[in-house]
């Protein structure tokens, strides 16, 4: 049985949510017959990148597709191989596992020599390329520079800057971006309204802060949810499968440290603990909610740094913005990029944001009173 995301996976351009300035790129080089040779897509994972390059084979080899269309049928054996996976001339390769320079030779170069054999595109998609070994890349670039004619390459990484400048500069690029909030929410709601289940928009939100923006692991928390086998489904019903968000916890932990709250503040780290949270991306997210305090308390009119926060999450943000001194946010901010280096090194995960509250207690101003449970 295929898991939700498999089962919702678009198989259209125009089912993509939130890569609409990529999509409408690639719809017009298909309709105009503009294509590169070579496309590489780059961001996190789980926004799209595979699936708009299987789209984009599809399209290109669909038997029925119109002139100056881009959609695919989705009904001829070219759609239903590739939908599949099982289509001989769109070959797909995960470089993570062929990494060294004689499977790129024997997997890659050879084979594009070859014409395809069903479709008008041979098409390679190779996914995570940034683990191609120096000489594998090497030998991929002349074929990437002069592929033989009806041969386009896909190539898909979460990490650009692990790439040789001379592979980047012979592909046409597109900037992949996490799925924002309201996008990925009517999504998981399309999709609950799909399997007849209703959920709290409570549920919803728990689910988008704890993906942060990968749209695949929003689906999968999803079908677990789902599996629950509940005709409605609430924030009660799924403690135990999705516990605070790490926006939530955030948040708290921030307000706890202002308020000098050290108890409480204490107490959310031991429960990161306990429920395996990595420590380093706490911390990387701690920095990232104080970076948009401290813009938007330069900058109160700048709107653009919400789309990823739900609305209750988006009003805690703000209160903070006017609770909190600019120079204790700085502080905050340097003490936190300071701290994150030591936690490898750290004989104890939270030790070094225990130090941060204790350090933060002891501060000359507000005192040590305990704040209310958010």
């Amino acid at each position: 049985m295929p898991t939700l995301y498999q089962k919702y996976r678009p198989q259209n351009f125009s089912d993509i949510i939130g890569q609409e300035h990529i999509t409408q790129t690639i719809t017009n080089e298909i309709t105009n017959n503009k294509l590169a040779h070579a496309y590489l897509f780059f961001g996190a994972r789980g926004i799209g990148k595979t699936t708009i390059a299987r789209l984009l084979a599809k399209s290109l080899n669909c038997e029925n597709r119109k002139e100056k269309q881009a959609e695919p049928c989705n009904q001829c054996a070219a759609c239903k191989d590739i939908k599949d996976g099982r289509h001989i001339d769109i070959i797909e390769i995960d470089a993570a596992s062929h990494t060294g320079v004689d499977n790129v030779r024997e997997n890659i170069i050879e084979n594009a020599q070859f014409r395809a054999t069903k479709a008008k595109h041979k098409i390679f998609i190779i996914d995570e390329v940034h683990m191609l070994s120096t000489s594998a890349f090497n030998a991929l670039l002349k074929t990437l520079e002069e592929p033989p004619k009806q041969v386009i390459f896909i190539l898909a990484t979460t990490e650009l800057h692990k790439l040789p400048a001379t592979i980047i500069s012979r592909c046409q690029r597109f900037n992949f971006k996490k799925i924002p909030y309201d996008d990925m929410k009517k999504r998981l709601k399309l999709i609950c309204d799909q399997e007849k289940i209703k959920v709290d928009k409570e549920v919803f939100d728990r689910i988008i802060n704890k993906s942060d923006g990968c749209l695949r692991d929003a689906e999968s928390l999803l079908g677990q949810i789902l599996s629950l086998n509940l005709e409605k489904i609430t924030t009660a019903d799924i403690e135990i499968i999705l516990p605070t968000s790490n926006i939530e916890n955030v948040l708290n932990f921030v307000d706890y440290v202002h308020n000098k709250a050290s108890k409480q503040a204490l107490d959310t780290l031991q429960n990161l603990i306990s429920e395996g949270v990595n420590i380093e991306q706490f911390i990387y997210d701690t920095i990232e909610a104080l970076r948009f305090i401290m813009i938007l308390k330069t900058d109160p009119t700048n709107n653009t740094l919400m789309v990823d926060y739900s609305e209750k999450d988006a009003k805690r943000i703000k209160k903070l913005v006017t609770d909190m001194d600019i120079l204790q946010v700085i502080k905050m901010i340097e003490s936190l990029i300071i701290k994150r280096t030591e936690v490898k090194s750290s004989p104890i995960p939270q030790l070094p944001l225990e130090l941060v509250v204790v350090e933060f207690m002891n501060q000359a101003g507000r005192k040590n009173t305990p704040a209310k449970a958010p």
